[in-house]
């Protein structure tokens, strides 16, 4: 029977969980990068990150455990195309501070992994391709949907496009990730080099003071400046900031549209339970709220610069 062939599943593609995704996507593009948003900025990404290891372990594991369909892989791929723009966020915030932040490595150290994990699991999707999940004999009936015109997620082509972008992506991974080894390798070494020749000069008693004595009084010899409080850094123009935005919006906005439209698209063979409002998307929604507070937070520090004394809220 091919109406209703597809069972529904809520962990993966509940009416809860995409609203939190659509939102962090929305809330990400219309946010400009500047000092007043950092922090909503961050939380954003932190979350997106965290959310994204989860699906993806969901989708792994309910693939070991032949309880996932082409539909819902499809699915978890397209949500996690569409968080990469909040991810390169994570990026540029890292190399802005100098690679010092040790949370913001936490969080890349995890997004590395999630898209490591992903990328080989969605190559064994596509590899597998008709005959992947829980319901092959369905899989005929999945639609994608590329510029919002319909494809069968099945066609030869479709497969071979994926298999080339993700074997291309995996070579990328592995160069990144041979570099940053190499990088945090370096460090190490001239970490320990120093390590060594300061407990040498320690046991042996020859540490250089002549160095040490030339070096503070270069320091004396320099103008002492009176610190300044440091503002918060604009980050472009108007012109440029608004350019920024309406491309991310336009981006995020595409994103957004071609994950409901798989879903619609799809709908006619899914069994009901994916809009249901259970426990589980209630809590996706209410994870909201953390970002929302960042916003209001924002928002009233930027009325607090700009109001005079005595006109508080």
């Amino acid at each position: 029977m091919a109406d209703k062939c597809i069972n529904s599943n809520a962990d993966i593609a509940g009416i809860g969980i995409r609203v939190n995704f659509y939102v962090t996507i929305l809330l990400t593009a219309l946010t400009p990068e500047n000092g007043r948003t950092d922090e909503l900025l961050d939380g954003i990404y932190k979350n997106s990150v965290i959310n994204g290891l989860s699906l993806v372990i969901t989708a792994v594991v309910q693939t070991m455990q032949k309880q996932l369909d082409l539909y819902h892989a499809i699915f978890v791929m397209q949500i996690l195309f569409s968080l990469n723009f909040v991810y390169a966020y994570g990026q540029r915030r890292f190399i802005r501070s100098n690679r010092t932040d040790f949370r913001m490595k936490i969080f890349i150290g995890v997004q590395t992994f999630t898209t490591m994990v992903f990328t080989v699991w969605l190559l064994y999707v596509w590899i597998k391709d008709i005959d992947f999940g829980s319901q092959p004999s369905c899989n005929h009936l999945v639609k994608y949907v590329i510029f919002f015109a319909d494809i069968r997620a099945t066609a030869t082509w479709l497969r071979v496009l994926f298999i080339i972008y993700l074997v291309v992506s995996a070579c990328m991974l592995l160069f990144r990730f041979g570099a940053i080894l190499s990088e945090h390798m370096e460090r190490l070494r001239k970490r320990i080099h120093a390590t060594r020749k300061e407990v040498w000069h320690d046991i042996s008693g020859t540490e250089p003071q002549q160095s040490r004595q030339s070096h503070e009084l270069r320091e004396s010899q320099q103008p002492q400046q009176p610190q300044q409080p440091q503002q918060p850094q604009e980050q472009g123009n108007a012109p440029e900031v608004f350019r920024y935005v309406t491309l991310s919006f336009v981006y995020a906005v595409y994103g957004v549209a071609t994950l409901e439209l798989i879903v619609h698209r799809n709908r006619p063979n899914i069994q009901p339970g994916e809009d249901a409002w259970g426990f589980g998307q209630i809590i996706a929604v209410i994870l909201i709220l953390g970002n929302l507070i960042d916003i209001v937070v924002a928002l009233r520090e930027r009325y607090w610069k700009e109001t005079p004394p005595g006109s508080e809220i």
